[in-house]
């Protein structure tokens, strides 16, 4: 398994939220990161968006650098070319780095850059993306993020998609970390607990301009319950 036990499997047990604070108050990540820990989140997610692969622009390594917290980092490099950018992240922290073949002029390269790092070596696809563009390479990766929704879908999602892939991706790698990404509410987290994901990712389900605390403390519920 290792690359420390999949950060001891991250950080015992699993189904776990993996939450972005982008959604809430950007002047103030360090409260929304010190909502995260006291309701028990282990792992932070960030969306690094470059306006090309994804439309829609974010934050960069810099932003991670100045994050003082001890939650797995959980980047999601949805970027144009992401090996000019897979250092800068790992020198800031990064814990997980996700990267897309659908963004990768050479994705084997890619991966050898992930698996010499002390990071966990994690690819996205797209509801679009045939499977078999991953799979022949699955024993260089540690997570695959099974996405829902992609850059082009709209409100469109595709979870019945999703449950098929999630299920052959454990027949075919039982170690494999497998995440859910796209469109998860509160609404829906029981029903995505239940496709049996190792993380479900979030963020404006949690900062939606309400209680976030209680809406995480909501969405673990839906979790346990499934």
């Amino acid at each position: 398994m290792s690359k420390e036990a999949l950060i001891s499997k991250l950080k015992t047990g699993t189904p776990q939220l993996s939450v972005g604070t982008l959604t809430g108050n950007m002047m103030n990540q360090g409260q929304e990161i010190a909502i995260l820990e006291k309701a028990g989140v282990n792992l932070l997610h960030l969306d690094v968006m470059d306006g090309h692969a994804w439309p829609k622009i974010t934050v960069g390594a810099p932003f991670l650098s100045g994050l003082e917290t001890s939650l797995i980092k959980d980047v999601h490099l949805l970027v144009s070319h992401p090996e000019k950018h897979i250092a800068d992240f790992l020198n800031a922290g990064a814990d997980i780095i996700t990267i897309h073949p659908e963004h990768t002029e050479d994705f084997e390269k890619n991966l050898e850059l992930l698996n010499a790092s002390d990071a966990l070596c994690s690819v996205g696809i797209y509801p679009s993306t045939p499977l078999e563009e991953i799979t022949p390479y699955l024993d260089k990766i540690d997570v695959v993020f099974v996405l829902a929704i992609g850059p082009n879908t709209g409100k469109e999602t595709y979870f019945d998609r999703v449950t098929e892939r999630v299920n052959k991706l454990r027949l075919l790698k039982p170690s494999l970390v497998i995440a859910i990404d796209g469109a998860v509410k509160k609404t829906n987290m029981a029903d995505i607990a239940a496709i049996k994901p190792d993380l479900i990712v979030t963020g404006s389900a949690a900062f939606d301009g309400n209680d976030a605390a209680a809406n995480i403390s909501e969405m673990n519920q839906s979790i346990a319950s499934a």
